[in-house]
């Protein structure tokens, strides 16, 4: 069954609230790859130049830097007031995160690119020299470590006590961090990246354009379906369905179920961070490498707006209230910058236009003409969800036509 619609040309944009950008003004080098950590008001940055920033939420205006000494890639990790940090030199940081000052650090033998965990009460990192470290939150101090063969620098995952890694060879690797084993290893492709478990699988992509469905308990593949591009970053799960992006500049909807696509919504630029997921409202939001973060209906994968930043934007966005934040690339001759926008209290689906403006502005005005976009629905709907807020008080015509015909596979 293949649902037609044509969507209403009206947009209600955010509001941009300010800005920040990272590093020292006319010189290049401070990007940002890191998404933003928010804890208390305060926002946390990371940026290329090695240093780790602290900027208060509602107005924008740092409160202290702490130098960490190297590129740091990985979003942090925040918990008890501690901001735990990796940097490409090996070095590991344990910040206080009222004044900014460091409570431990821990050295590996590689890059430590890799998002850590906390869990069970355990600090657990993964490195380049191919080991995950098991820390004392404390102090840092080692408890133990286990080699999985290869590099890890991607976010590392844990559930039901079992932490998953994904390493630079392309495996998948469950370990026993109680006992410092691994419980299995599954060779899934060209090099995979940062694993999504739920409900008892694991979601992950890879570099040669796969996505994978594997069971948690021994790393059977459920499924595997490909995209245009590679993908490098975490899957996010909702209502049924698994939604990533990927180079080839769509963001897609998978059937969580049995990899089936739902649907594929195009940007103009390459996808290299993971949406973020509103589940209140069943919106996505994902930055592009056009220098746009978009807002799309998480059901039918329908444009609601777009804001355009002043570079890419490689980071996965934080909502708080009705506050998002997210933070651009950065340029040859500038810094990453770091965006607060006030959501809209009300959205309708826009039309997507093709290409970001010349000129950034936090509201983009749409297209008067209409646009037809098909969706074909997962195996599984839901019945009782609303797929579009504040669509009946838009004064549109719509068109729905709907044609059912049998298909051999």
């Amino acid at each position: 069954m293949v649902i037609t619609f044509i969507a209403p040309a009206l947009a209600a944009g955010p509001t941009l609230d300010w800005t920040y950008q990272v590093g020292q003004p006319g010189r290049g080098g401070a990007y940002i790859s890191a998404s933003p950590v928010y804890n208390n008001g305060m926002l946390y940055v990371c940026s290329f130049d090695g240093i780790v920033y602290a900027i208060h939420a509602q107005s924008g205006v740092p409160q202290w830097k702490f130098k960490a000494g190297a590129t740091v890639l990985a979003t942090p990790m925040f918990r008890d007031d501690t901001l735990y940090v990796g940097t490409a030199n090996g070095m590991f940081y344990a910040i206080e995160t009222f004044s900014g000052t460091e409570k431990w650090r821990f050295k590996a033998a590689g890059n430590v690119d890799s998002t850590p965990l906390i869990m069970n009460g355990i600090v657990l990192v993964g490195s380049d020299d191919g080991h995950i470290y098991a820390l004392k939150p404390s102090d840092g101090e080692e408890i133990l470590n286990v080699s999985v063969g290869s590099g890890v620098s991607t976010a590392l995952e844990g559930y039901d006590h079992v932490v998953y890694a994904s390493t630079a060879d392309g495996r998948v690797v469950a370990i026993d961090p109680s006992f410092g084993k691994v419980k299995w290893s599954v060779n899934v492709g060209e090099r995979a990246y940062s694993p999504l478990a739920h409900d008892g699988y694991l979601y992950l992509g890879t570099y040669d354009g796969s996505i994978i469905s594997m069971e948690v308990y021994q790393g059977s593949v459920a499924w595997k379906s490909h995209v245009g591009g590679q993908v490098i970053s975490r899957p996010e799960y909702y209502d049924g369905n698994i939604y990533v992006g990927s180079w080839d500049g769509n963001l897609y909807a998978f059937n969580a179920t049995n990899g089936e696509m739902a649907w594929k919504f195009s940007t103009g630029g390459p996808i290299k961070a993971s949406p973020f997921i509103d589940k209140a409202k069943g919106i996505i939001y994902v930055g592009s490498g056009d220098r746009c973060l978009y807002a799309v209906d998480a059901r039918y994968g329908l444009q609601y707006w777009k804001f355009q930043a002043d570079s890419p934007v490689y980071s996965t966005p934080i909502m708080v209230d009705d506050k998002l934040y997210f933070s651009s690339y950065g340029t040859s001759s500038g810094g990453g910058t770091v965006y607060s926008l006030t959501l809209p209290a009300s959205v309708a689906l826009a039309t997507p236009t093709p290409g970001p403006t010349a000129t950034p502005t936090p509201t983009v005005a749409p297209s008067e003409e209409p646009i037809v976009a098909t969706y074909k629905p997962s195996p599984t709907p839901s019945q009782a969800w609303c797929p579009v807020p504040g669509l009946l008080g838009a004064s549109v015509v719509g068109v729905l036509a709907i044609v059912t015909r049998r298909r051999r596979r």
